[in-house]
Parts: structure tokens; sequence; C-alpha cells
């Protein structure tokens, strides 16, 4: 199953280098190998992206951060975008020759992340990528070479270390077809795929018309080979789901026949899977559409939303409602369908734990949106069950769904402690919060460096509490931070005036206010 950063470290290629952040993470298992020289995270996003989603848990990167030599803020923005890919860490060659030393910046966002940066010997001309990639390979090569009895448990253990939201059958089938090197196929009975995973995951092997070559042979409980491909290797199990239906799993391999002992454990693991993270994993329905947006079962998302003839390309706009009561989400979900289906004219709305989650696509007339959601706010008879509202336009597609649905999650009840008079907040906000919390979380010098922007009002509590009400709780509304603090609007402007020229900012303007904004939400995060 690949081996871990500690042993890693033990190889002669690493003699003389260093971990500099992620001590404390160094048990972790490494798989592969992978080289990133892109000066733009963005470009190299598309890139994956436009693939297929991924979650990189057992990658480790190696850089020379060239391209971005000259910019700490790019190398940050590199690093968060590896850990957002769940990369185990980042191996970084040449320091002394290309970039003079690892950014201050760079070591503390990667520590407070538990990301693991090794800094390979300085000033040292004469390293090579090559040498790291050969043994490190040749390592994991070996141990995975055979599947020990421990197998199982292992595979399990890494898909419960990951984030809650990516503890799926698909991500387990991802990792497994990555150890095997093959094609995973979970069908029903009919021969429908469910779960199919590629190997390579560009292949374009017709995994649907091997299965159905092959299905005679199921289907008469004898083994065979079917003659279409016959240098493919196909092997399948039944798997029972808890409310006693089976489902198939091909396990299909070219040029080599997978032993008959892999095939048991593998399996065991996708059995226990589907125990654990697949209730009622061929059920078509809305809800198991929404399940399988946000747990990137791609597959199964296409699968469902062809039987259920909804066309996911047309949804543009989620609303997370989060609800404090369940006894009240059926008529909290009633009221939404009655509101929402006067304006678009694709609707999904279904309950995810505490959370209504509502898809929207093609919005009937030329309405404004957001009015739409606030009018929702401002109409509902549910206000006092409902804690949050997320209003997220532009939603590209359904992994921008599934990653706003994870950010929101990340940012929990925090949000309370930011926006304390409000329930209904915009995706922009949302990141904003998310980049306040990770600056609050930075340590002392990071979070004195935002107060200093705000340093002059400090200890003025009025002019504090002017500040973050007129900015978080307000949206810069003078109208509407009066009401807040019981004043007359022009008393709010007359205080607005005046912190805007003690602090230098003039937060009155977009285009200046956004670091006292900012600043404003650590200091709630913070005296909290």
């Amino acid at each position: 199953m690949g081996i871990t950063v500690k042993d890693m470290l033990q190889l002669p290629s690493f003699r003389g280098a260093k971990v500099l952040t992620g001590n404390n993470n160094i048990q972790r298992t490494v798989s592969s190998l992978s080289v990133l020289e892109v000066s733009n995270a963005d470009f190299s996003s598309q890139i994956v992206h436009t693939i297929q989603e991924e979650w990189y848990a057992e990658e480790i990167v190696i850089s020379s951060f060239f391209s971005i030599k000259d910019s700490v803020k790019k190398q940050c923005e590199a690093v968060q975008y590896l850990i957002d890919l769940g990369e185990v860490g980042l191996i970084l060659y040449y320091v002394g020759i290309i970039i003079p030393e690892v950014a201050e910046e760079v070591l503390q966002l990667a520590e407070s992340q538990n990301f693991i940066i090794i800094c390979m010997p300085e000033n040292d001309y004469s390293l090579r990528y090559n040498e790291v990639i050969y043994e490190v390979m040749e390592a994991i090569v070996l141990n995975n070479q055979t599947i020990n009895d421990n197998f199982v448990n292992e595979s399990l253990e890494k898909v419960s270390l990951l984030p809650e939201h990516l503890q799926s059958v698909e991500i387990t089938l991802k990792l497994l077809s990555d150890r095997l090197k093959a094609n995973i196929v979970l069908t029903n009975t009919h021969m429908e795929i469910v779960n199919q995973v590629m190997w390579p995951r560009n292949s374009t092997l017709d995994v649907s018309h091997l299965i159905e070559e092959y299905a005679p042979y199921l289907m008469n409980g004898a083994k065979g080979q079917a003659e279409t491909y016959s240098d493919c290797f196909v092997e399948y199990k039944s798997i029972h789901q808890k409310n006693g239906e089976l489902l198939y799993l091909f396990l299909i391999k070219e040029n080599s026949k997978l032993p008959t002992k892999t095939i048991d454990k593998i399996s065991e693991v996708v059995q226990v899977a589907i125990n654990l993270w697949g209730d009622k994993h061929n059920e078509i329905s809305e809800y198991a559409l929404v399940k399988a947006i946000i747990n990137d079962e791609s597959e199964k998302m296409r699968r469902l939303a062809h039987f259920l003839h909804i066309d996911v390309s047309a949804i543009q706009m989620m609303w997370l409602v989060y609800i404090q009561d369940l006894s009240e989400e059926k008529r909290i979900r009633e009221e939404l369908q009655d509101h929402l289906f006067k304006y678009y004219k694709t609707a999904v709305i279904q309950t995810i734990d505490h959370c209504i989650i509502v898809l929207l696509g093609n919005c009937s007339y030329k309405y404004n949106e957001y009015e739409i959601a606030v009018e929702y706010m401002d109409t509902t008879n549910s206000a006092s069950f409902i804690s949050e509202i997320v209003y997220a336009p532009r939603m590209r597609n359904t992994q921008e769904v599934r990653r706003m649905y994870q950010l929101v999650n990340s940012v929990g009840q925090k949000v309370h402690l930011i926006y304390e008079q409000r329930r209904l907040y915009t995706a922009a906000e949302i990141r904003s919060m998310k980049r306040a919390i990770d600056f609050s979380e930075q340590g002392e010098e990071a979070i004195e460096e935002w107060m200093s922007v705000i340093d002059p009002i400090l200890d003025d509590p009025m002019s504090m509490r002017t500040l973050t009400t007129f900015l978080l709780d307000a949206k810069g509304s003078f109208d509407d931070c009066g009401k807040l603090l019981f004043v007359h609007k022009n008393t709010v402007k007359y205080r607005i005036k005046k912190i805007s020229e003690l602090i230098g900012y003039d937060v009155t303007v977009n285009s200046e206010f956004y670091d006292v904004y900012i600043a404003c939400m650590i200091y709630r995060l913070i005296h909290r």
C-alpha cells in the first residue's frame, strides 16, 4: 500500500534532507510521486478537474518553485492548491539556488494544515529529480507486489482518514483501482453500471460492452472468458447491500490476471465500504442524485440523472438551507418548492443531515436571483427554524456544487461568530470567511499583522462595534447599521467618516475596504 514518509526519508537519495513542516504527519503513506513546475496553480487545477475530480491522498509532489521563484504569494497559492487536492506533501529542490530560502509565509501556511515540506540539501547543484523518483517508486512497487493480511483494514483506514465528504464508495474504488492498476465496475443485477473507475483514468476501454459479453457466463454460474477482448481478464464477485439487494463487482485487468487472494481481499474491502457508505447504493431517486454529486460519485451521478431525466448541466444556482429542527424539515422543503417552482424550471430539493440542498437552473424570467432568496427569507413562516441560508450563484458544473458544499461545511458554526445579525450569506462572503478563519489560525504574528489594519480604533469599543456592524451585519448600509445600533443613520455616517480617517481606509469605497473587512472578521473570531 506504499511506504510511509518516515521510511522514504531513510532512502539514500534523501540523505541531508530536512523536514521543515508537518513532522507530526510523517507516518502518512506515499504511493505515488508527481512533478509540479507550473507557475499558475489555477491552470494546473483546470488540467486536473477537466479529466476527473480526484483526491490525491497518497501522492507527494516534487518541485523547485522555478516558475514562481519571485512570488511568495504564488508559492503560498501553490501550497494551498496542493493541500486542497489532498497531497501528502512537497519535496523542494534547489533551495539557495532557485529560491534563496523557503519563505516564512509558506512555512506557516503548511504547518497550520499539517502539510509536509521536505527541503532537499541546500545549495547543491548536483541534485537530480530522477534519483528520488527512482528510489521512491522502486520502494513502492516492491511493497505493492503482495497484498498482506492487513490489506482490508489498511484500505478502509485510508478512506476513513479522509475528510468526511470524501468517505464514499467511489473514492474507495478509486484507491483500489490505483492499487491494482485495474478497471473496477459496480453494476446492479440488470448489468447497469452504478460505479465505474478506469485505469488509467483516460482509458477508452468499453467496459460496458465487455461486461455485456461476460454477463452470460455470470448468469449461468459458469466460468469463462469473453472472446471480444481476449487481452482482458475479467473477474466478478457478488456484493450484498444492507437491504438485501445484490450488486456485482467486476475487476477488469488488461494483459495480466489478478490472483485469487487479491480478488477476495478487494471484494471484502468493497463489501465493507458498501456497508459503511453505500446505503441503498443502487437507489434511483433525487436524494441519491444529490448524494452522488456531493460525494463525487461521477458515474453514479450521470446514471441517476439519465434515469430521472434531470439535466445536471443546467444547474447554475445552489441554496444551502441549514435547519435547526428536523421535525420541521418536510414543511420547510415544501415551502421552498412552492416558492422556487415559480421561478425555476429545474429544481432539485433534498435534505442531507441538517442541510436542505437546493439545486436550481433555467430561471423562467429575468428575475434578480439574489432578490428571490431575499424574498424567501422575508416571507417564510419558518425563519425561526432556519439557522442560515447560503446563496451560491454561477455554479458552472457539479464539481463547483460539491466544492461549495464542502467549503460551507468547513466554515461551520463560525459563520455565526462573524455575522451576528444575519442568516442569509452569499458564496463570496463564505469564501471571505474561510480566508479570515485560515488567517486567524496561523498564529499570533499573522493576527497582529491583520489587527494593525484597524489598530487606531482597537481600544475604542464604540468605534469597533460601529465598524464591524456596518461592514459585516449591515453590508455597508447606513440605514441598516443605524437600525441595528439603535442610532440615526446620520450618526453612523459621522462615525464611519471618523473611523475611515483614523485607520486610513475609506470603508465606504469598495476598492479600499476589503482588508478592513477581513480584519473585522478576524477581530470577531478572536473576541468571541
